[in-house]
């Protein structure tokens, strides 16, 4: 399951823009490159994120030509 190691590094990203508010919803653009099975990306970035500030937090997940992956957005609690 390579979602992991791609939800690792954005994990990364998710709480340098969150510092220490609650993360409610995360917006990503993947390649479909990638080939990301959105169920498997989904429980690999709960996994990756319990314990931080992202744990419970919804994920979008948008399918894009290429092979980027976009930290496009996440929504904190307010």
């Amino acid at each position: 399951m390579h979602e992991l190691g791609l939800c690792e590094p954005l994990l990364d990203a998710v709480e340098r823009r969150a510092g220490d508010r609650r993360v409610r919803r995360v917006r990503v653009r993947v390649g479909e490159l990638h080939r990301v099975e959105p169920e498997a990306f989904a429980f690999s970035f709960a996994l990756a994120a319990e314990g931080t500030v992202a744990e419970g937090a919804e994920v979008d997940l948008v399918s894009i030509p290429g092979d980027e992956i976009i930290l496009e957005s996440i929504t904190v609690a307010e």
